[in-house]
């Protein structure tokens, strides 16, 4: 009795096995190997592309919004005494400075190989961080 059990399960399970092969699935051949690995690399790429596209335009965002956070500083500066503002506009340059380093380097991305981007993307945003909390320190003066 067990074994016509075994049997019946064994029959119903390569019965499905074969009914699926035959449903939709495409035999395995070299060129379809090689078809679906072109496939899978230019999904990849593509993929890679827009990570690329959304990093740059989130770093020309934030280099953006720090550039209106420098003007509002600016206008504060500009009311502070005499000895203050010395001090601020100082700070403020060196900011501008963090600021353009940051947009040399954003501006390099753009045409970095897909081999130095990584580094290159660590490096913005290394200068962005650095950037903001330069703002941060000029703000925390101003308050």
């Amino acid at each position: 009795m067990n074994y016509r059990w075994i049997i019946g399960v064994l029959v119903g399970w390569c019965g499905l096995i074969s009914a699926g092969a035959e449903a939709g699935e495409k035999p395995v051949t070299p060129g379809t190997i090689a078809q679906d690995a072109r496939e899978t690399i230019e999904a990849t790429m593509q993929y890679t592309a827009q990570q690329k596209e959304a990093f740059q335009r989130k770093a020309q965002e934030e280099l953006e919004t720090i550039q209106k956070q420098m003007a509002a500083l600016q206008g504060k500066a500009d009311k502070a005494s005499a000895a203050a503002r010395t001090e601020l506009q100082k700070s403020i340059h060196e900011l501008e400075e963090k600021k353009g380093a940051a947009r040399k380097q954003l501006d390099g991305l753009k045409s970095a190989t897909d081999a130095k981007w990584d580094e290159m993307r660590s490096g913005v945003h290394a200068a962005i961080e650095e950037m903001n909390q330069s703002y941060q320190r000029l703000r925390s003066k101003l308050q």
